[in-house]
């Protein structure tokens, strides 16, 4: 059963992610391809530094608290390459991966990258957890929804959604594994106040991601190519 400690933290996702137009307009039929090229660019840009940080924070936290350390090195191997299943998707849709990737990423990610490494570097590396949390349980709650609507309702190809079905799939997994380890230190009420700190802003970001895709596949047309606008 889920404790009330975890029912808190996905209210966040109510208040940052559920509330986001980006569903409205996908259940509406009111999203294009371009939209989701946007969405996988700007999740490649978050995802490629994800073992990174986590590395950071396994090697800080190694020699006080080997059981974290084993957890941020099992979630980095995890996590390692998926990036690579973007490229795989956006070359499915027929397109360039150099050219849907290339700039600098949006604002939504910029928050959520530079939050982990500041964490995992400088701040407390526990709360990498609220994000942990905070990204595998938004994976489990909605991504083979979302890959089943693009594929039935936008006539995109089972096999441009790749990264969308192995996070569907894995994130429930990885979803328990962080929610027990949080568990394990809720107790110290400044530890948790880190994690569910990470967590909130993990959830913001992500609407800001979100908000990110929206405006730059709206943006986005066949005849003015795939231009990515600095913030």
């Amino acid at each position: 059963m889920m404790s009330q400690l975890i029912k808190d933290l996905i209210a966040h996702r109510k208040s940052y992610i559920d509330c986001n137009p980006i569903f409205a307009r996908l259940a509406g039929g009111d999203l294009t391809r371009f939209h989701y090229l946007a969405y996988l660019r700007e999740t490649y840009h978050l995802i490629k530094h994800t073992p990174k940080y986590l590395t950071i924070a396994a090697n800080r936290v190694a020699e006080n608290d080997e059981r974290l350390a084993n957890y941020f090195r099992n979630f980095s191997r995890e996590e390692t390459g998926h990036e690579l299943l973007c490229i795989r998707d956006i070359h499915a849709l027929g397109e360039n991966a150099d050219d849907i990737l290339s700039g600098d990423p949006k604002p939504g990610v910029w928050g959520m990258v530079t939050q982990c490494y500041f964490w995992a570097s400088q701040g407390n590396p526990i709360a990498l957890l609220g994000d942990a949390f905070a990204t595998e349980e938004l994976g489990f709650a909605r991504s083979l929804e979302v890959a089943k609507l693009l594929e039935t309702n936008y006539s995109i190809p089972r096999q441009a959604t790749n990264f969308l079905r192995v996070h569907g799939s894995e994130d429930k997994e990885h979803f328990q594994a962080a929610a027990l380890t949080i568990e394990c230190y809720a107790a110290d009420r400044n530890i948790y106040a880190d994690i569910d700190y990470a967590a909130r802003m993990t959830y913001r970001y992500y609407g800001q991601l979100f908000t990110d895709v929206l405006e730059l596949g709206d943006g986005w047309s066949e005849p003015t190519g795939y231009k990515v606008l600095a913030p």
